[in-house]
C-alpha cells in the first residue's frame, strides 16, 4: 500500500511539473508568436485536463491579501487597484471526488 501511495505521490509531482514548463514555454511563445507550437502545447494542456487538472492563468486577476490560492510578491504599496502583473507558476487543480483540490498555489508578481 505504502508503494502505491508513493508512486501515486510521485506521478502528481510528475505532472505539477509538466503543467509548470508548459505553462512557461506558452507564455513565452506569446512574445515570439511560435503558431506552430501553439498547438502542440494547447494538445498537452488538453491532455492534461482530460487527467482532471486544471491550470489556471491569474494575470490580470485583481489582488486580494485573502486569496489562498496564490503567493504574491507585491511591488509598491497594495491599493484597491493593485492586480497580478506577472506570472511565475500558475495556480492548478485536481478534481478529486467530485471536487477541485488546489495541488499548486500561483506564484505570481503584484502591482
Amino acid at each position: 500500500m505504502f508503494i502505491l501511495f508513493f508512486l501515486i505521490s510521485l506521478w502528481k509531482k510528475i505532472v505539477i511539473t509538466i503543467a509548470n514548463q508548459l505553462f512557461e514555454m506558452k507564455s513565452k511563445m506569446k512574445k515570439f508568436e511560435y503558431f506552430n507550437i501553439e498547438r502542440n502545447i494547447n494538445r498537452l494542456f488538453h491532455e492534461l485536463s482530460q487527467e482532471g487538472y486544471e491550470i489556471v492563468d491569474p494575470i490580470g486577476r485583481k489582488y486580494l491579501d485573502t486569496d489562498i490560492s496564490i503567493d504574491a510578491t507585491v511591488n509598491g504599496e497594495i491599493t484597491p487597484d493593485s492586480k497580478v502583473v506577472k506570472v511565475l507558476k500558475p495556480i492548478i487543480y485536481k478534481e478529486e471526488n467530485g471536487s477541485n483540490q488546489l495541488v499548486q498555489k500561483g506564484i505570481v508578481i503584484v502591482e
